[in-house]
């Protein structure tokens, strides 16, 4: 599965499964998304283009964490 990784406005890392696609009410554009606190959840695309790519500094805790409850992942840079 490929993944993105960002840092939030709030400095919290985020894992952003790009190609998956998830509803919630009247939007069908989100994306699945994984970070240490909220764990699952959704984002849209508004509020990924205030965050920033992520290290792999930054990111590598987060990547471990999703692998050790099994992901098989491949990394891919943002554009920004």
């Amino acid at each position: 599965m490929k993944v993105k990784f960002y840092i939030e406005p709030f400095r919290d890392v985020l894992a952003v499964f790009p190609y998956t696609r998830e509803r919630n009410g009247h939007r069908n554009d989100l994306k699945t998304c994984y970070s240490h606190n909220g764990q699952h959840s959704v984002c849209a695309k508004e509020y990924l283009e205030r965050c920033i790519p992520a290290t792999p500094q930054q990111y590598q805790p987060l990547l471990e964490e999703l692998k050790s409850i099994g992901y098989k992942l491949e990394v891919i840079t943002p554009k920004k």
